[in-house]
């Protein structure tokens, strides 16, 4: 890397939500100036979101608080309302498309603009799919390399709006970018092979997988500290569909375990389920906090519906990496993506859930979960942190 090389990462989101982005800046940061757009959220990730920034001094973080920009986010609002409108007429125009996909997306061409005429950028890394528009743009009316992180399948997700045109709108957007990228990186092997068979790519594309792992340090040794089995499940929100109706009641079942269930609880959801005893609801954790959490359980529940969406089957979640790097035992839902990796992670790592939670559980060898076994899955899962990710990153933005 070019040391006097500048790469700006652009999100929709904040950096709480984003550890992906996280790690990529935190690596990056020692040998590239490092630049971070993102939309301040008034929410329980605040406070996270501070801490990460307080942590990376050396990082020039753009925050966008929309509700201090009003005009500008008036605008661009605007723009998002006429963009839906004309989405008929021009259904393969990038442009039209885009702001009609994300009212964030004229913001950020906004800012990003104003930002390069100041900084001599080398690179502009785009963070989900309404900020590819924005990146994409900024790459062609430049000499600027963009590079696309792919950590979701754009157009298998859920259609919340638009839903006339909005599928197109994912594709156009993303073949657009896909045309102009310099590097391509995939968080799962699924959703590269999806990408790379509905898109078309410039044969010199630098592409690989980066599974969103987490550094091996994050998580200390496994030591013996439970008197009974602990289940755990995080994601940063606990909400209806999610497999967790399930979990309330095997919890009913199986009373010598404890549930630990992480996140922002929604109170219509809470309110409708007999919690029992043995359940326990957590707040969101830091990443330092939860990591250091997760070594003290010993299964870790990950229940992804595979017919939730077309990219929740072939993703791979962070809450399934942070398990495994702890050494818990998986219990896992018959995704193309946990399937696929917990294959790679061999017999003593986790099952796939073949017919009930409950069944799974009945049938568990809680051999498996013993010390001796979540520390040789401990270890194990060294070979896959977020140092060896950290590598394929650095070779490509060379």
């Amino acid at each position: 890397m070019n040391k006097t090389s500048e790469i700006l990462f652009i999100t929709t989101g904040n950096l709480a939500t984003n550890p992906r982005l996280v790690k990529e800046f935190e690596t990056l940061k020692n040998n590239v100036k490092c630049h971070v757009m993102y939309f301040l959220s008034d929410d329980w990730s605040m406070a996270l979101t501070k801490e990460i920034k307080l942590r990376n001094p050396e990082v020039n973080f753009i925050e966008i608080d929309r509700k201090k920009v009003f005009l500008e986010t008036l605008v661009s609002r605007v723009i998002h309302k006429m963009a839906i409108a004309f989405n008929g007429f021009f259904e393969n125009n990038t442009q039209i498309c885009a702001y009609a996909n994300n009212d964030k997306a004229p913001q950020l061409w906004f800012r990003s603009n104003r930002l390069f005429r100041n900084v001599n950028l080398s690179r502009v890394i785009a963070h989900n799919l309404g900020v590819f528009y924005p990146a994409y743009k900024l790459a062609i009316n430049s000499s600027i390399k963009l590079q696309l992180d792919i950590e979701d399948y754009h157009p298998g997700e859920a259609l919340y709006f638009n839903k006339k045109h909005e599928y197109q709108n994912r594709i156009v957007i993303m073949q657009s970018a896909f045309n102009s990228a310099d590097a391509i990186t995939y968080a799962s092997q699924g959703i590269k092979l999806k990408c790379e068979t509905i898109f078309n790519f410039k044969q010199q594309t630098k592409r690989a997988v980066i599974i969103n792992s987490f550094r091996s340090d994050d998580f200390g040794e496994p030591i013996a500290t439970n008197e009974k089995l602990n289940f755990v499940w995080f994601s940063q929100n606990i909400s209806p569909k999610r497999g967790l109706e399930e979990v309330f009641e095997v919890a009913k079942e199986f009373l010598d375990i404890k549930f630990h269930l992480i996140g922002n609880p929604t109170p219509s959801f809470i309110q409708r389920m007999e919690i029992s005893d043995n359940v326990a609801i957590h707040s969101p954790m830091s990443q330092h906090n939860l990591h250091k959490f997760l070594s003290k359980m010993d299964v870790g529940l990950a229940l992804e519906n595979r017919d939730a969406d077309g990219n929740r089957d072939i993703c791979l979640t962070n809450k399934f990496l942070a398990y495994a790097q702890a050494g818990l035992f998986i219990l896992a839902t018959d995704t193309f993506g946990q399937t696929h990796f917990l294959k790679k992670l061999g017999k003593q790592a986790g099952i796939i859930i073949e017919t009930s939670l409950s069944d799974e559980i009945r049938q568990l060898d809680r051999e498996l979960l013993q010390l001796r076994f979540k520390v040789e899955r401990w270890k194990r899962a060294k070979a896959f942190s977020w140092e060896t990710q950290s590598s394929i990153l650095k070779e490509i933005v060379k």
